[in-house]
């Protein structure tokens, strides 16, 4: 699957409709926390959610490194790259190399499997690391442990399973999900693979491929997933529980909408392309879509989507 899309910037076409019940923070509010991104060289840079203490944390040379997740406690990073040994999947899936670094900088190593991963996401817990894996022909989530050591296939559903999201309290994830026709479904489980539910349904679009719904958060108090939905220059946000009741349209924008964080103050950031543009323009509104702002940090340092934001 292609990174979540493009499209920016027309203006706010509507106001946006409430979402969700978590109480909304104005985002002027000053925002906390320390946030991972890809630079436009392809390396990876931490900074203070202010925009303070940028450092580079990765030397990718004449590759990408993307895709990170912060470990919960601040000292290591999970991420994407184009570098690392691994085989690859003729049919194209996109695995590559998983890497974890110390977020100083430090002893960088590859953690996948030989056949490479996609999405890695370290749980609250801090205990083990998701990715999608490749097993029989298809996609499936898997678990490791933060050094690449017991790798457990979590026999998802779905013949691709991308997108991986855990829930604040590590008991469940959440995934993006297609058996085929392109069309992605946002899906949720426990984080032992039991209990595995669809929770929303995109109308097929044609040519296969081309759209569908994307996770990207859960909500501070793990009862609402955070999700984009649509097709391509065309996306919006929406909000829905993780019993698929109170779903929730929250940006009403002309282009396209790609949530990356919901942090514990009810804040939610989001990337908005325009057009085909390669990196997207950075916002924060809170959760009632009503109070929108540029994030003028990430912007200017041209930070590619998605962003991983550790809270403080």
């Amino acid at each position: 699957m292609t990174r979540l899309i493009h499209a920016l910037v027309g203006a706010l076409a509507t106001s946006i409709i409430v979402a969700g019940a978590i109480s909304a923070a104005p985002v002027s509010a000053p925002l906390k926390g320390k946030i991972v991104f890809t630079a436009p060289g392809g390396d990876l840079w931490t900074m203070n959610a202010d925009g303070s203490d940028r450092r580079r944390l990765t030397r990718s040379g004449t590759a990408t490194d993307f895709s990170p997740s912060w470990a919960p406690d601040g000292r290591h990073i999970v991420f994407r790259t184009e570098r690392g040994k691994y085989i690859r999947d003729p049919r194209g899936s996109g695995a590559q190399g998983i890497f974890v670094i110390n977020s100083d900088g430090t002893r960088e190593r590859q953690v996948q499997p030989r056949t490479g991963g996609l999405f890695p996401a370290w749980s609250p817990s801090g205990k083990k690391i998701a990715y999608t894996g490749l097993t029989g022909g298809h996609e499936s989530i898997f678990l490791m442990n933060p050094d690449g050591s017991r790798k457990q296939d979590l026999h998802t559903k779905t013949r691709a399973a991308e997108c991986t999201t855990w829930s604040p309290d590590s008991s469940k994830i959440t995934y993006c999900g297609h058996d085929g026709d392109g069309n992605w479904a946002v899906w949720v489980m426990n984080a032992d693979g039991s209990g595995q539910r669809q929770l929303t349904h995109p109308v097929l679009v044609q040519p296969a491929g081309t759209g569908g719904d994307y996770p990207a958060a859960f909500s501070p108090d793990g009862r609402q997933i955070l999700y984009s939905a649509g097709q391509h220059e065309s996306r919006e946000i929406y909000a829905i529980g993780i019993d698929g009741a109170g779903l929730k349209r929250l940006t009403y924008w002309v282009g396209a909408d790609s949530p990356n964080a919901w942090l514990p103050d009810g804040q939610i950031v989001f990337g908005h392309y325009n057009g085909d543009a390669v990196r997207s323009k950075w916002f924060v509104m809170d959760t009632t879509g009503k109070d929108t702002r540029s994030l003028q940090a990430l912007n200017r340092v041209r930070a590619a989507d998605p962003i991983s934001w550790l809270p403080r």
